[in-house]
This record gives structure tokens, C-alpha cells and sequence, in this order.
């Protein structure tokens, strides 16, 4: 329902907040209902006329919608209606993932469709990391003018305002990747750790089927996850939300196993690419033998299977996820092991969530840099270039 914000006082920051509001439920409802009227959008929304005609007129002029022309009512009464539809080539997004394995770069348009995409060796070296940026934009035949924006992921706590605190590979501490990248591309850029990146990926284009509550593992050479709850990551106090890898249990306690400063944590330690391998075979041929029945791979599968049911079964108590995903480099072997790990969940614990395997495999990390920064965008309302 449109708000009369004069009547509040007429403070400009409430304008333009309900003005940002609107924008965002016609862009919305353009693109569901494709071709849509102004006047269809105007009853659709209870907003008034001129309200949209207004916000429809700057959307045209920044080309994220486009007018397909006349159309006449039903019944052939009334005068013709211009109609509207969304333009997805409007503007081009970044993704960037950086990663110990390599560093992966997507570009996109605003509906996700990818125009280019490359994989390099990760480099700390800034300027190699705008190097990648330039090729790409220069191959993929578009100018600088055409990108709004450009997401990186990092392994490492990032600040709010885009500084990497430490990313220990990369040999970086309180590093400003942000300002460094904002001082030499004309649109904005945002950082954010790359599990939480990989979690938004594939809530928006892969097993996640954007549910707003959700719970991400990420399996590789390491262990970590990622939370989002209602439609939004949950970063914790210092950016530690999602430490999976430090969960434990009484056993752990009694033995003595716990957590230390500087170290893997206890169920890294256990769950991880690196704790699969160490038991002397790769984890595509571990997997692939416990699934044809293999005792000796089950010596190492079923503990796996039993801690990190434990674990997924102890976050689905708490936050009540209508989906567990599991992704990471690992996860693209476990085929054979998902419906154990999902029957345990289910013995585990009462709540139910779908415990499902990622889709979008090394490329969600990127997508999610794509849709981090397009949402980041939109939220702050900075301006797309024309």
C-alpha cells in the first residue's frame, strides 16, 4: 500500500525510502508478469497512477525496462495501454571467487545469464587481480561503462566496509580490497567472505531455489558454512557466523580434543577434503567404494557420515532451515552418501529440512559475488550507469 510520507512530516530520507520501496515491487512485478501495464501495475501494487508512471519513466530511461508498445484492452473498449517488460542487458554484473584452488570470474547480466566466465591461478598481486577484471570486460566486448557493479568473494572475515582482516593464503591482513578496487573501476565493488558468497549462489541459481532460510556447508580442502534467514546472510558479531568447523562434541570434550587459537578446528579435523585424504586414498575413489559396499571405505565413510550428520542435525535444531545444502569441491563425490547423511539428519532431530547436495559446483561462489553485488546495489540505490 503506498504511504503518504507527507504526512509524516515530509522528511526527504522517508521519500525517498518509500520511493526505493516502490521501485523495488514494480521492477518485481514487471518481471513475474511480463508485459504488464502501467495501469495493471497501479491496481497490482494500490499505488496511484502518477506514482508509477514516474518510477516506470526512470526505469525506462536507466533501461531496465524496456516498452514493447500498444496493447489493447480486453474487449477492444478503451484506449490502447503501452506495455512494459524487464531488459535483462540492461547492465552487467562481476562475480569474482578467489579461492586456494583458483580464482574464477563470471560476468553477467542482470537475470543471471552468464557472458563470460574464466578460471586462473589465485593471485594476491592487486595488479594481476585488475588485470583479470580488464581482459574480461575487454573479451567479453563490452566497455566499463555497462558494468554497475562487481562482487568478490574471499576466504577470510571480512569488515563491512570491504577490508579482507585476514585471508591467510593470500597473505593478506586488514587488507582494503574495496577501496583498493573502487579507487581504480568506475562502479562500485563489494567483498564478502567467499562461503557466504557460495551460499547466496546457490540459493539463487542452484539447490537452494531461493527458500529464505537456509543452511550451506561448504567441503573441501577445509570446512565451513553459511547461514541465511529470511532472505538475508547472518554475519554474527565479528563476521565468525558459520564457523562450522569448530563444532564439537562431549566425546571431543572427554578426550580432550578441542579448539585452539591458530589451529584446524576439531570438526575440520574430521570432515574435511584434507581428513578424508589423509586416510591414503582420494575421496571421488572413497566414496565411489563405500557405495558399492567397500568395509574398508566404510571404516572412514560411516564416522564421516555420523559426525557431520551430527553437526547439520544440531544447526537444522537451531535455525529450523527449510534447506541444508552441501557444497564445496568434496561435495561434487558424495553422490553415493547422500541419502545416509539424510536418513541421519532425519533420526537426529525432529525438524525436518531437505539435506541436499549443491548444484552449481565451483561456480557458485562466483554467481554468488554476481548476486551480492546486484542486491547490494539495489539496497544502497546507487545509480546504474546509463
Amino acid at each position: 500500500m503506498e504511504v503518504n510520507a507527507m504526512a509524516k512530516g515530509g522528511n526527504p530520507r522517508h521519500l525517498e525510502l518509500i520511493r526505493r520501496i516502490n521501485r523495488s515491487l514494480i521492477l518485481n512485478m514487471v518481471k513475474e508478469r511480463q508485459p504488464v501495464s502501467r495501469a495493471q501495475l497501479a491496481r497490482a501494487l494500490n499505488l496511484s497512477k502518477t506514482t508509477v508512471s514516474s518510477i516506470v519513466d526512470e526505469l525506462v530511461r536507466k533501461k531496465l525496462l524496456v516498452e514493447y508498445g500498444d496493447c489493447c484492452p480486453s474487449g477492444g473498449a478503451g484506449r490502447p495501454s503501452v506495455m512494459l517488460g524487464f531488459n535483462p542487458r540492461s547492465a552487467y554484473c562481476i562475480g569474482i571467487d578467489i579461492a586456494s584452488a583458483n580464482l574464477r570470474l563470471i560476468i553477467t547480466d542482470l537475470a543471471g545469464e552468464a557472458l563470460y566466465e574464466t578460471k586462473r591461478p589465485p593471485s594476491s598481486r592487486m595488479g594481476e587481480l585488475i588485470g583479470v577484471v580488464e581482459e574480461a570486460v575487454r573479451d567479453c566486448g563490452l566497455k566499463m561503462e555497462a558494468v554497475f557493479g562487481m562482487g568478490i568473494g574471499v576466504p577470510g572475515i571480512v569488515t563491512a566496509e570491504g577490508s579482507v582482516v585476514r585471508a591467510k593464503f593470500l597473505g593478506w591482513s586488514n587488507f582494503p580490497l574495496k577501496r583498493l578496487m573502487e579507487e581504480h573501476f568506475p562502479f562500485p565493488v563489494f567483498v564478502e567472505n567467499g562461503v557466504n558468497l557460495a551460499a547466496l549462489g546457490e540459493r539463487w541459481l542452484g539447490s537452494g531455489d531461493q527458500v529464505d532460510d537456509m543452511l550451506f556447508v561448504r567441503i573441501g580442502t577445509g570446512i565451513g558454512g553459511a547461514v541465511i534467514c529470511g532472505g538475508q546472510l547472518i554475519h554474527g558479531a565479528g563476521g565468525n557466523a558459520g564457523e562450522i568447523g569448530y563444532f564439537l562434541e562431549s566425546r571431543d570434550v572427554e578426550l580432550g580434543n578441542v579448539n585452539q587459537p591458530g589451529q584446524q578446528g576439531v570438526l575440520e579435523r574430521k570432515c574435511s577434503g584434507a581428513a578424508l585424504t589423509g586416510h591414503g586414498r582420494p575421496t571421488e575413489e572413497l566414496f565411489a567404494a563405500y557405495g558399492q559396499g567397500d568395509r574398508e571405505a566404510a571404516r572412514v565413510v560411516e564416522p564421516f557420515i555420523r559426525d557431520l550428520s551430527v553437526a547439520i542435525a544440531n544447526c537444522v535444531s537451531l535455525l529450523g532451515p527449510a534447506k541444508a545444502v552441501i557444497g564445496g569441491d568434496v561435495s561434487e563425490q558424495m553422490s553415493p552418501v547422500i541419502y545416509r547423511l539424510r536418513e541421519e539428519v532425519e533420526r537426529l532431530t525432529p525438524i525436518r529440512a531437505d539435506v541436499c547436495l549443491a548444484s552449481l559446483g565451483g561456480r557458485a561462489g562466483a554467481l554468488g559475488a554476481v548476486f551480492h553485488a546486484m542486491t547490494e546495489v539495489e539496497q544502497q540505490d546507487l545509480r546504474l550507469q546509463p
